[in-house]
């Protein structure tokens, strides 16, 4: 999957850049305040697992979109605020046996974007920031509260950071801006409530790649 979103990527900007057209696009429209526009991408998403060596984890391909509003604060700084939803299914195997892991977040980050000087139709960028995520899910595996021993929760409130860079493309009607974030887990999300869950499982904290297609 990582693998097949670093292609992706760079085919839409090789696509991209050959086509650039000498007559400038939407010349006005980063003059705005605020931007609005809507997002949408394919990511794999996984955990960094501490675990017994009898647990393995897989990861998991999911998507995720969303919309935006972009804030103009001078030439080259924005920022932006993108809520969204991301879903993606991960499993866990204990002693050979899979359980599946799914996760649908409400997603709300908070990011800046740092922009290079317009080049005809282009213009690069790099962003980050931290979300906050809440977890519709984080209950999907905790069956008898602890009395089944492969019981167990994930945090419904966590928070992550990212970090990505990007391009923009634009074109008579809209811009286009494809880009590559990585996503860190700043917390640990396993919450161990039966026995073998808790005497194999320490730690899984969140680590993703994502490819975002945005349209404004």
């Amino acid at each position: 999957m990582k693998k097949l979103v670093v292609f992706l990527f760079f085919c839409i900007c090789t696509i991209s850049y050959g086509q650039t057209e000498r007559v400038l696009q939407l010349q006005n429209f980063d003059k705005k305040p605020i931007r609005y526009g809507f997002y949408l991408g394919l990511h794999q998403k996984g955990y960094a697992l501490e675990a017994s060596n009898n647990v393995t984890l897989s990861n998991g391909a999911g998507f995720h979109l969303g919309v935006l509003a972009d804030l103009k604060t001078s030439e080259f700084i924005s920022f932006l605020t993108e809520p969204g939803i991301i879903s993606s299914t991960n499993s866990l195997t204990f002693d050979g046996i899979k359980t599946e892991v799914p996760a649908t977040y409400f997603h709300l980050p908070i990011s800046i974007k740092l922009r290079t000087r317009r080049l005809n139709n282009t213009r690069g960028f790099i962003i980050g920031g931290v979300s906050y995520n809440y977890n519709f899910t984080a209950k999907k595996n905790n069956n008898d509260n602890g009395a089944n021993p492969r019981d167990f929760e994930l945090k419904q409130h966590t928070f992550m950071g990212e970090f990505g860079i990007g391009a923009s493309f634009y074109f008579p009607y809209f811009k286009f801006s494809p880009s590559i974030r990585g996503v860190y887990g700043f917390q640990n999300e396993f919450i161990g409530l039966g026995s073998i869950a808790k005497a194999n499982v320490s730690e899984l904290r969140t680590r993703g790649v994502f490819l975002t297609l945005t349209f404004q």
